[in-house]
């Protein structure tokens, strides 16, 4: 399984907040995702000069935010059995993948409490 990124990933119901913050650390927007639905959230990266990347998703059905490692992967079913493998749990029950049709992914929590959330991008025909 070859991981194609990794960084933090802040879960949260105030995105726009958590937002300013990492704004006034010297982070911008790099890609924002505005499709959220009742199985999809919306969110978006930062990235600062020095090339350091964070998440933020809003995700609206969380009591307290969460703080989880995103793992972007080349093979998500791998990446997901692997998990698996070593007691991790789908956050959102067994099975319950959000598909975008661009991007497969799914929170997996550790037996211990911490979270990775696994994340495949769909490669098109015309892309490398």
């Amino acid at each position: 399984m070859k991981i194609t990124s990794f960084s933090p990933l802040i879960m949260t119901n105030d995105s726009e907040n958590a937002g300013k913050v990492f704004e006034a650390l010297g982070f911008t927007k790099q890609h924002e995702k505005k499709d959220a639905t009742e199985n999809r959230d919306s969110g978006f990266r930062m990235k600062d000069a020095e090339g350091h990347s964070i998440s933020i998703a809003q995700v609206n059905r969380i009591p307290r935010d969460m703080l989880a490692v995103q793992m972007n992967v080349s093979d998500f079913d791998e990446a997901m059995e692997l998990l698996k493998s070593h007691g991790f749990t789908n956050m959102r029950g067994e099975g319950n993948i959000i598909d975008t049709g661009s991007s497969k992914t799914a929170v997996m929590v550790s037996p211990s409490g911490f979270a990775i959330n696994v994340v495949y991008h769909v490669k098109r025909d015309n892309q490398l």
